[in-house]
Order: C-alpha cells, then structure tokens, then sequence
C-alpha cells in the first residue's frame, strides 16, 4: 500500500516536474523570494535611514517671463519702460487643507484668514492690494464698477459659471451689485465671515476671486500687489509660515515717462480679461498662449503693438517638496525680449504743444468769463457768468461735493453743507407739492424747478422705474410732454395707466392699489432718492450760487479745504483773505496761472488737440488730446478710484480726440472745393463771383458769414483769403449742374471723388484705433463750405493739409519711426507710404497755395505771432457749428515755410468761439519749431476774432 503511494507520488513528481509549467513556478518563486527578502531589506533593516533621507518631489513646469520691448521717441528718449519691484503672489498651497484641519477651521475659512493678514501688512505699510475686480463699496452700497454693460455681463458669466454672457438666466443677469456680492460671500463659494466689515470683506473677496479664476490651473499664482515696500517685503517674509500660499517675488512693472502728454499714444497695460485670452490664444502656440496672469495692452501702442512688444515666453521645468520650496531645476528654454519701438514724436515738441494748448483754452476762457449779468439764451449770449465757474468745481468733482457732510469737514465745509441741506429739503418739499396739483406744466415753473422736472424725469428712466420702451416717442401724451404742454406729474399718471412703471421698489401695502395710490408711492420714491442723491446736491447747489445763497468766497475757502489749493504756498491767499484780491480777480488768476485748469472746470472750451506733421514723410511729429490722464495709475494694475474719476470726468480725458473726434471742417474744406471746380471745369483758375451776401438759389436760402455786408466780385485767391461762404455755395451750386440741370447727388459724388483723391474717405493710415470719416451725403450747396455731413478727425485734416502742402503727394500718416530686437537691430522701418499722387495743373497748386498764405498775410492781424516769426505760413481757418446754445468749434489747418514746406500744424479747440484762437495756437507752435526768440515777449490772449 505505502509502495503504491510512494510509487503514485513519484509519477506525479515526475510529470510534474516534466511539464512546462515548473520552470515558470520555479521562476515565480524566485522573483518572490528576491521580492521579500528585499523588503525585509529596505523596510527592516535600512527603514530609518530611507526615511530620514526621503524627499516628496512634485514636478512643475512654469512660464519665464519675456521682458516686454521699450517705446522710445524720435531721438531715442525713454517714453515706456520695466522696473523691477517686488510683487505679492497668491496659490493653491498643498498644506492649506491640512493645516485648515488642525486649526479646526474650513479650508475656506482659513484663506480667508491669509488673505486678511496679507492685506493687514499691507495697508500697515501703505501698500495695497492691485486686483482687479469689479465691485466697490461706497456710501453704504455696492457698485459695479464695469465701463460697459457687456463687461459686466462677462463677469456676471464668470461668476455663475458660463463660458458666455448669452447663457445667463434672467435672474442672474439682473443682479445687483449687492446680490453678487453676498452670492460670493456665502457658504458655498468663499464663506467670507460677518466679522469683517463690508470694506475688508470686499477686499478678501478680489483676491480670493481672482485666484478662483486660475482654479484649473492648480500651481499657477495670481499677483496680489505690486511695487511694494520694503517694510512690507520683510513683514510678509518674517510671517510666511503662518502665510500658506503668500510669497514674495520680484517682478517688472511697467512706467511710463511724462505719462500726461503720451498717454493717448502709448496706452497703458492690465490683466487680460478671458475674451482678450481666448482671442489671443487662438493663433498662439503652446508655449506662447496667455494665461490669466499676464499683462497685455489695452490700448494705444501698447495694444496694437502687443505681439511685438510682449516678446517670447521661456520655460523652465522644477521639482518641488511638499511645502512647495524648489528642489531641483530641469530643463530650461529661455525667453526672448520684446522689440523695442522708436516713435516719430519728438518729445519736447509733444510737450510744448500739450501745455500751449492748455494755455490757449485757458486764455479762451478767461476772455468770456464775466462777473457782469448774462443773458440767460445761450443762443444770444455765449459768455460765461462767474457763477458757473463756482459750480463747475462742485460739477466736474473738482471739488468733492460729498465731503461737505463728512465729519473731518473744514468750517467753509460744515457752513455750506448746512445751508445745502436746507436748500435741498426745502426743495423736495416744493416738487412734492407740485406733484401734488400736477397741473403746472413744466413750461409754467420756474427755471430751477423745470431743471428738477428734468433731472427726475432722466433718474426715473436710469433707475429703471419709468420704462422708455412702453410708451413710443410717437405717443400722443409724450409729445404734448416733451413739448412742455403738461406736467411731469400729469405724464406719470399717463405712464401709470400704461404699465410703463415699475412698481416693484415701491413700498405699497396691499396686492390692491389703484392709479393714485401707485402715484403716491411713487412720488415717495422720488422723494426718498433725491434726499440722498449726489447730483441732485449738485443741483441744488448750481442755483444756491447762482442766487448767492454760497458765494464765491466761500466756494474759494472750500478749494483750500479740500487741497485742491495750497495755502501755504498760494501767493495770492493773504491778498484774497484780506480782502484785497476779490474773488472774481483771484479765480481768474487761477484760471491764468493754470493752478485751475480747463480740465478741471468742464466748460466750454475745454478740449483740443494738435497734429504736426512731416510734409516730406507723413511722419506724425506731435499728437496732442486735451485733457490727458495718468496711464501709470492704470497699468499693471487699475487705480479705482482714479479710473472712476476719470469715467465721471465731464471732460473724457480717456477720449483720444486727435484719432477719435470728428468734426465738420467748416472753411478749411474750401481749398478742396476749389480744386475740384476747376478740375471738374464748373470754374476755371480766373472765375469771378459777385458774392451778394445771401444766397437764393436753394432753400433755405445760405448766408455768407459776411451777410448783411457783401463781397462783391472776388476770384479764388481772395475767396479763400477772406472765406467767402456764398462764392463757394455757388461754386458747390456750379458742381451740382447749376442752373440747367441742377443735382444735389451730382454736385456730391464728384466732391466725394476729391475727397477720396486727398484722403478723406479713409482713416488716415496712424497705427492707432482711428474713427472713419464721413464725407457728406447732404445739400452739396452747404457741403462746399465744409458742412453738409462732412466730418473728419484732426489726423484725417491732417494728411489732408499735408498733400495741399506737397502739392500732391498724399502720405499715409504714421508715428512709428522703426522698431528693433533686443541686439538693436532694425527690424521695420517705416516705408513713408504714398496713398495717392494728385497731378493737378501747377497754376490751380499755386492759386490754392495763395489764397491760403493771402489767409495769414492780409486777413491775419499783423501783431499776431503768426506773422511775427521769421517764417512764413500758409493756412485756412474754419468754424462749424453744433449747437446753437453752444459756442463754434475753432479749426486752422496749416503748413510752413510757404515756399518749401517741412511741416504741417492742425490745431482743432470744439467750442473754442472763433477760428482765431486756433490759429493763435498754431502761431506759437511754428515760433516753437522755426523761431524760439519770437517767444520771448509774446503772450497768448484766447480772444482772436476771425471770420470765417
């Protein structure tokens, strides 16, 4: 039996042992014999030294910087730069969530508490925090603070979660400032705590917002703020540990150089919104793409030439332990620098054109400002009564209208606010009363109420309670209204009765309410707004100076109050509070000293701008916009309240008026009318007109400026000189046909022809965001002498005067000179490119010429510094008239020296009263450029009188 046994196991164990399956037995117990004896090793044996030893590594690939190109002017002076400073970032840290736990708080809870340390040392060293978010936080509310509707429902779209605007619910896309903020503020997104008052709330709120936008992007920081001191460097450093995700790095910010007088050429740069990165990014490889971090232009220069300046991204590969410190550098591609761009601006010619200009509104001004009774149609007396210099501090903001009533507030402060009050409850009192009968209509009521009608009637409809859509302009009842045939008070009732009020705000105490209860509650919310409404102080303070009820003493001490002037330095403020210096004579000399600016008042004028031009190249010498802005608070990171100042200024200094504002071009239009007479034989060089002062032959009948005078028989030299409007309404009648087969469209294709021939029906070739002009549609009578439709910018009667100069040769204008690589060099080089070559007779050229040096010869006053410089110009006034109730634009398009011209001066003031004062400008720019002496003794006056 046991011989049997033995015998099976041995067939077994040689069968087994014969099988192909023992050899990878034998093999598996082998492997696993190595397997635990080497664990046994590593684990027993050496398991304290591995561990000592042991190092987490994580590996991370970050993005090197390229250093973004310089901008430089014509003669290699430094415009726009980088520095390098310190910067705060903030990131996901991998110990957050831990350390959350063992302090027995949310992770959320406990960024939150980083954040406000941050902030703390910060603000405790002057710093602060450079996010950009839009919401803010003043008088007891939340704002947005987004320049546009559709920036604001871009990052509403964020916000919620869409990668659209379009994809907004309705609720979401009418929530309010403060509904956005609590929905961040909740349990489910930040959980930012009660304890934190609103300010500091907000605040944690930007910063842990802008690093949930980089949420796919786990090792990626966001910067928190720049250029920060070296007090706060050392705090934040000192208390890193405690700081999860906070470090400190040293990056560039960018400058810029005489910042006011280049802003609307260069632009400024900001954080890259997620529109601008999916643009950006769609061409862009890999390596190149943008991220929410980086810095792009947004406008000007730094926008249109963002790819050539920005330069190409580095990378670097590293390893980090767990606490996030480097461990290791790997491979590494290094960045390239951005080229560097030379402009055609001469500096020094910039700057003296931006403060003369300055100086001329300023003078302008002063000629109409009067202290003597005005009357009150602006169409019969444009001058400007002292009172409304007074307001127009408290108006423009100059003045800050809502720091009368806090409680730092100077004495003059307290004095008016208490009299403002007054003023202002008695004047609500009053429009409640006139609600109340609704039968006066706003035609009957005195000035200062049919302003507040106004002003309530245009808050209603802002604030979103009368609904402008439900009732059409063509509605009977809104006619009689806007005619001032019934009452405000009577159009409501009407608005009622249409459904066009919404009475959601209104505090209505049953779901059952008629017509006058819903009236009533309205007039309670009028009310109740006004009480609390900043321009309506504004208001009511323009007729409490008027009146007299705040003079011009107490305006003047509350200038000093709020430091918009110094009495410590103000060399005129012990003749003032002596009573020696009136206060008419003292804010004039203000005024003339520019320690008052145009800028700062918003009355008219108070803008301008110049272009001088290359004649030989096109190249832009200067490029002036009046008035400017900072672009170093508003690069890198925005300045809000100085970006909100600027949005609310009256004035639109972010406006670039030389490439953006249009305007009719008025009598300098005529040299173009009279080239294409002769080129299209409606006259000849030798026709003569009997000019008659009005002219009859289309209706309404056109006036010469000249009208009830009259010219007389006068050719084209002296038409020009003298700018006779009715020789050229017969030329524009001659063009269109004349008498046999008159055309208005006739007479206008072939002036849009010439326009085409000299530029004017496209943007004028300046590498920067230009509007298009508009070459008139309308009434070729009227279009002959630069009204009709025509409207064009300064750049575009730039290039237009440049060709008349060239006799012909039309130039795409341009302000870029060249750009190079980091070694210097040249990669482009400006082509001075020829639109267009116009081969006209030389005599129609010299006749043209003439009649425009004739302009400044014999119809120029001799003293004027325009005749004055060794010199001679050549030049056309003109003036265009927008509103009645407003002064005309004044235009001077020009070129010098006469016989062999270099540049071109266009000088535009909207609203300047007459052609002279741009003209006068112009005068001191040539004395600038060919003869500085002439200087010496000469004094701008804002008071030439020209006709045109």
């Amino acid at each position: 039996m046991i011989r049997e046994l033995l015998h099976a196991i041995k067939e077994f164990l040689i069968e087994y042992i014969s099988h192909r399956l023992f050899i990878v037995s034998v093999i598996f117990f082998l492997l696993f014999t190595i397997l635990i004896t080497n664990l046994f090793r590593l684990q027993i044996i050496e398991g304290r030294e591995h561990l000592e030893n042991f190092t987490y590594k994580s590996k991370k690939t970050i993005t090197v910087e390229a250093s973004r190109g310089n901008i430089y002017d014509c003669d290699g002076n430094l415009l726009a730069y980088n520095r390098l400073a310190y910067a705060v970032t903030f990131e996901n840290n991998n110990q957050l969530s831990e350390v959350a736990r063992q302090n027995n708080v949310t992770e959320n809870e406990m960024k939150n508490l980083i954040v406000a340390k941050t902030i703390h040392i910060l603000e405790k060293h002057n710093d602060t925090i450079s996010v950009n978010f839009p919401l803010e936080y003043s008088n007891g509310s939340f704002k947005f603070t987004t320049s546009t509707n559709s920036e604001k429902l871009r990052f509403l779209a964020d916000i919620y979660g869409y990668g659209s605007s379009d994809d907004l619910k309705d609720k979401e896309r009418n929530s309010t400032a403060e509904d956005v903020f609590n929905y961040l503020a909740g349990e489910k997104n930040f959980n930012i705590s009660d304890e934190y008052d609103k300010e500091e709330a907000l605040k944690i709120m930007s910063v842990r917002y802008a690093l949930w936008l980089n949420r796919f992007q786990q090792y990626i920081s966001v910067n928190i703020a720049m250029d920060i001191s070296d007090e706060s460097v050392a705090e934040l450093k000192e208390n890193s540990a405690e700081l999860l995700g906070i470090d400190v790095v040293v990056d560039s910010i960018r400058i810029y150089n005489d910042a006011e007088y280049f802003a609307h050429i260069i632009g400024y740069i900001g954080t890259i919104s997620t529109d601008e990165m999916n643009e950006y990014n769609e061409n862009l490889s890999k390596e190149n793409k943008y991220d929410s971090r980086d810095m792009i232009g947004k406008t000007g220069l730094e926008k249109k030439y963002e790819s050539t300046l920005r330069g190409t991204n580095g990378i670097e590969e590293i390893y980090v332990d767990n606490l996030g410190k480097i461990i290791e550098r790997s491979d590494q591609q290094d960045s390239v620098a951005g080229r560097d761009i030379y402009l055609t601006i001469n500096s020094d010619l910039q700057k003296y054109c931006y403060d003369t200009l300055e100086k001329e509104i300023a003078s302008v001004l002063l000629a109409n400002i009067t202290d003597q009774e005005v009357d009150e149609d602006k169409t019969v007396d444009k001058r400007i009564p002292i009172y409304d210099v007074y307001y127009a501090l408290f108006d423009n903001n100059a003045l800050d209208i809502t720091h009368l009533a806090e409680k730092d507030a100077g004495t003059y402060e307290k004095q008016v606010n208490n009299v403002l009050n007054e003023s202002k409850n008695h004047a609500i009192s009053e429009i409640c009363n006139i609600f109340k009968t609704s039968e006066i209509s706003d035609a009957e009521l005195e000035p200062e109420y049919e302003s507040y009608m106004d002003y309530i009637y245009k808050m209603l409809a802002n604030n979103g309670i009368y609904n402008t859509k439900k009732i059409d302009s063509t509605d009977e009842t809104y006619k009689q209204f806007v005619a001032e045939e019934i009452s405000l008070g009577t159009f409501l009732h009407y608005a009622i009765n249409q459904g066009a009020i919404d009475i959601s705000s209104f505090d209505l105490s049953n779901d059952y309410y008629d017509s006058n209860e819903v009236y009533s509650a309205l007039v309670d919310y009028v009310k109740n707004e006004l009480s609390n409404d900043t321009d309506f102080n504004k208001l009511v303070m323009k007729y409490m100076i008027k009146s007299g009820v705040v003079n011009g003493t107490q305006v003047i001490q509350i200038m000093f109050e709020q430091n918009l002037l110094d009495k410590e330095k103000d060399k005129d403020y012990k003749d003032f509070a002596s009573g020696s210096l009136s206060d008419y004579k003292f804010i004039r000399r203000k005024i003339n000293n520019l320690e008052v600016t145009p800028a700062q008042l918003a009355l008219d004028p108070c803008e301008g701008s110049v272009v001088v031009t290359d004649t030989n190249t096109g190249e832009i010498r200067a490029m002036v916009s009046y008035p400017s802005y900072d672009n170093n608070r508003l690069t890198n990171s925005i300045d809000a309240d100085y970006y909100a100042k600027l949005i609310a200024d009256k004035t639109k200094p972010l406006y670039n008026r030389a490439t953006q504002q249009r305007t009719a071009p008025g009598s300098t239009y005529k040299m173009l009318t009279t080239i294409a007479a002769v080129e299209e034989k409606a006259i000849d060089i030798d026709t003569i007109i009997d000019a008659e002062g009005i002219y009859t032959k289309v209706d309404p009948p056109a006036k010469c400026w000249y009208y009830p005078g009259k010219h007389g028989e006068i050719g084209i030299e002296e038409a020009l000189e003298v700018s006779c409007n009715y020789f050229f309404y017969e030329v524009g009648y001659r063009l269109g046909g004349g008498e046999d087969h008159f055309s208005d469209n006739d007479g206008l294709k072939k002036l849009a022809k010439y326009a085409g021939m000299f530029g004017l029906d496209t943007n004028s070739g300046i590498e920067l965001d230009e509007i298009d002009p508009k070459v008139s549609d309308e009434t070729v009578v009227r279009s002959a002498i630069g009204q009709g439709t025509n409207a064009y910018t300064p750049t575009q009667l730039s290039r237009y005067v440049t060709t008349i100069a060239t006799s012909g040769t039309c130039y795409d204008l341009s302000i870029i000179k060249e750009i190079r690589d980091i070694s210097g060099n040249i990669t482009y080089e400006n082509p001075h490119t020829v639109h267009g070559t116009l081969n006209f007779d030389n005599k129609l050229w010299t006749t043209v010429h003439n009649g425009m040096r004739r302009v400044i010869k014999n119809h120029t006053p001799e003293d004027m510094i325009i005749n004055q410089i060794k010199v001679d110009v050549a030049g056309k006034t003109g003036t265009a008239e927008e509103n009645l109730a407003r002064p005309a634009h004044a235009l001077f398009v020009s070129y010098a020296p006469f016989n062999k011209p270099e540049i071109s001066v266009t000088t535009i003031i909207p609203y300047g009263y007459s052609s002279g004062n741009a003209e006068e400008l112009a005068g001191f720019i040539y004395a600038y450029y060919f003869d500085p002496k002439a200087l010496e003794n000469a004094s701008i006056t804002g008071n030439v009188n020209m006709s045109d």
